[in-house]
């Protein structure tokens, strides 16, 4: 089954220092070819972090760097990516019905969605996902 990666977990793969990365590492390493789902919004995400000093503890990189790194998950055997399927708009719906206000509920509901909507297992550090009562979610211990 293809595990869709949050962005929680591919960004520190790609820092060595960062307290995450030994177990984000080592689901990644445990991974066969075509295992592990990556998308637009977890690139964007990675993207994102990469290039902003707080995340980095100070020290961002260029964007020519983030494409870099982002470039070195992609070409990975183990990465495929993941288009959404017409049949996500249902799933997202379902899942921000009747939910409060939050800064992540958006991009979390449309990464659950799409796991959802394609049969995959989310993976993630984050907890708030149990509350989306997904069929297929895997919880790293951090």
């Amino acid at each position: 089954m293809i595990s869709l990666a949050d962005v929680n977990v591919l960004f520190p793969i790609l820092l060595e220092n960062h307290p995450f990365h030994r177990v984000a590492w080592d689901w990644w390493e445990d991974k066969a070819d075509g295992q592990v789902g990556i998308c637009l919004l977890t690139r964007l995400g990675v993207l994102r972090l990469l290039t902003n000093a707080k995340a980095m503890g100070g020290h961002p990189v260029s964007p020519d760097q983030a494409l870099e790194a982002w470039d070195t998950l992609e070409v990975d055997p183990r990465s495929v990516f993941v288009e959404p399927i017409p049949e996500i708009d249902p799933f997202f719906r379902r899942l921000v019905r009747g939910r409060s206000t939050s800064p992540n509920l958006w991009t979390d509901a449309w990464l659950a969605a799409l796991a959802a909507s394609a049969g995959y297992r989310l993976t993630s550090f984050d907890r708030g996902f149990r509350h989306f009562d997904l069929a297929h979610l895997e919880l790293l211990k951090s």
